[in-house]
């Protein structure tokens, strides 16, 4: 049974000498280790790529993969109702008669309305159009700042038009995914 825990290793000179095959359990661990954060690290940008691939051919469910419905339609609620009805009022305050029916309206239509063909049409709205040509890694990279925002939080600004403000995507690791959890639009002039 001894023979099974020791290898028995010859160097150039002859002599031989033991090592446990335990020993570079460290070393393989280490690489390991990097390994998986370096997938972890290139995976929010590949969700990025699979989210672009996605938006170009129209491919509703992938998109809607890489959606978190719930904190999307949440965010896209709190702030349509801040675009309509402005800052919310004081704490002292009574809010406006028609504020909680614009609310309610807006909320509605979002649950509603907010499908991933939506998205599909806003975003053919906001891409410009590359049909029959294919779009390269540099062509996006010029469009694309993103960054690690915590552990679990990824932001990627993306510019259409040089002129525009960058729409935000904010992304959450979820069910060893990336999700999409809020988008932030930029603001007609």
């Amino acid at each position: 049974m001894r023979h099974l825990t020791k290898l028995q290793f010859k160097t150039a000179d002859g002599p031989t000498f033991s090592r446990s095959r335990y020993s570079r359990l460290p070393h393989a661990f280490g690489m390991a280790m990097l390994t998986i954060i370096c997938i972890y690290a290139l995976s929010p940008y590949i969700a990025l790529w699979s989210i672009n691939n996605a938006l170009r051919s129209h491919d509703a469910q992938t998109l809607s993969s890489h959606i978190d419905w719930s904190a999307l339609t949440h965010s896209l609620k709190e702030e349509s109702v801040a675009a309509i009805l402005g800052p919310p009022p004081a704490a002292d305050d009574l809010p406006d008669f028609g504020s909680s029916f614009a609310t309610n309206a807006v909320s509605h239509a979002i649950d509603t309305r907010l499908t991933p063909d939506t998205l599909l049409s806003l975003a053919s709205q906001l891409i410009p159009s590359s049909k029959g040509s294919t779009v390269s890694p540099s062509d996006i990279l010029s469009h694309l700042s993103a960054h690690f925002v915590a552990l679990t939080r990824f932001e990627a600004r993306v510019t259409t038009t040089p002129d525009q403000a960058p729409t935000v995507v904010h992304m959450k690791f979820e069910h060893w995914r990336w999700q999409i959890t809020r988008l932030e639009m930029p603001q007609a002039a």
